[in-house]
């Protein structure tokens, strides 16, 4: 990790902010701790560091490694009847540090202030040559959100783009044994006593965490094959979705395989003449989201213009849905996923199935 220090003013005006990103396996890793530990780490060597926001959700060993550092000062928001504490942009960007901390990146701010999303908001300060200081959930990745809900049961309602991540300068992945975690829940280390019993009994359960964890060690392994100078070839991913109720999760699927392989990934959806127009928009956000292109072919025939699509684009690997069904009839009849893999025998070609219902 480079020094935050920068002593040529000049160069100070044009570079771009510094990224760390403090990844923490599940909530109560300790992400938050660590990122304080390092800021009064960085002020001790004389380096000017300012809190922008942490959320100390009244820990006692969190609040207390609070004191001593800078505070801005969190702006207070209306907001449906009440006031609502956020970071203060403009006063860290008034204040211009050289570092500042900035907990919870997947944050969604009051609909009234100038970003939506807290990302968005250390990504002003970056351009403005602050150097940034993070954390995040493995959770709130927005490619692996699909399999967090999977595992914990447990909708995820606010995330970061993977792209956000790809462009941190690091990562530091805070990782804790679900034994440990669980103990330091017990002792009231993370959540209040009457909440405990009920947290352990649901999303921290250690099948649970155990899960968590291998999803988060995954994402850092992937980050650093991506930082390495020496790559194999890339391989592209094309992911076709017809918007049913798996499209998300292949659309997902197809992001982590083209991260993982270092290529693109592209998500085709064909329209027919009889499909609802309503769901492209979704599905393009979602691509967008995850650093995916998106394209909307145009047939009749669904299997055709995928196939034409892979071939075109000469994608190594396609991924598609098939749902599996008990009528005797059907499993006489070539698939959409028959013709695709038929007419692609140089493509690798991942099906992905679901039982129908």
């Amino acid at each position: 990790m480079r020094s935050y220090a920068q002593t040529d003013a000049a160069a100070t005006e044009k570079r771009r902010g510094h990224l760390k990103v403090y990844l923490g396996a599940t909530p109560g890793a300790g992400k938050t701790y660590a990122m304080l530990g390092e800021a009064h780490q960085l002020a001790r060597h004389g380096h000017d560091v300012v809190v922008g926001y942490v959320e100390t959700y009244n820990r006692p060993r969190t609040v207390e490694l609070l004191a001593g550092l800078e505070v801005i000062p969190r702006a207070k928001v209306p907001y449906r009847g009440t006031l609502l504490e956020e970071m203060h942009l403009e006063a860290v960007l008034a204040r211009r540090p050289e570092v500042v901390l900035v907990d919870e990146l997947a944050h969604t701010n009051v609909p009234s202030l100038r970003h939506t999303k807290r990302w968005e908001d250390v990504e002003e300060l970056r351009t403005a040559g602050i150097d940034v200081i993070t954390t995040v959930n493995v959770q709130h990745v927005e490619s692996v959100k699909d399999l967090v809900e999977k595992v914990t049961g447990i909708v995820v309602r606010e995330t970061v783009p993977d792209r956000v991540l790809d462009g941190a300068d690091e990562i530091q992945f805070i990782d804790i044994t679900p034994e440990a975690l669980r103990k330091r829940m017990r002792h009231g280390n993370v959540y209040a006593q009457d909440k405990v019993e009920t947290a352990l009994a649901n999303f921290f359960r250690p099948q649970n965490l155990s899960a968590m964890r291998q999803i988060g060690l995954r994402l850092v392994a992937d980050s650093m094959a991506r930082s390495r100078h020496v790559l194999a070839s890339p391989e592209d991913v094309l992911v076709a979705v017809s918007g049913g109720p798996s499209s998300e999760d292949l659309v997902r699927r197809g992001s982590r395989l083209a991260r993982r392989l270092g290529g693109t990934c592209i998500v085709v959806t064909v329209q027919t003449d009889a499909t609802p127009s309503a769901h492209l928009m979704r599905y393009r956000i979602l691509a967008t989201q995850l650093g995916a292109s998106f394209v909307v072919l145009r047939g009749s025939d669904i299997a055709t213009a995928v196939i034409q699509a892979a071939r075109d684009l000469a994608v190594e690997h396609v991924v598609v849905g098939e749902f599996i069904t008990s009528s005797v009839l059907n499993r006489f009849r070539p698939t959409v996923v028959d013709r695709i893999i038929d007419q692609l025998p140089t493509s690798d070609v991942h099906v992905i199935a679901r039982l129908a219902r």
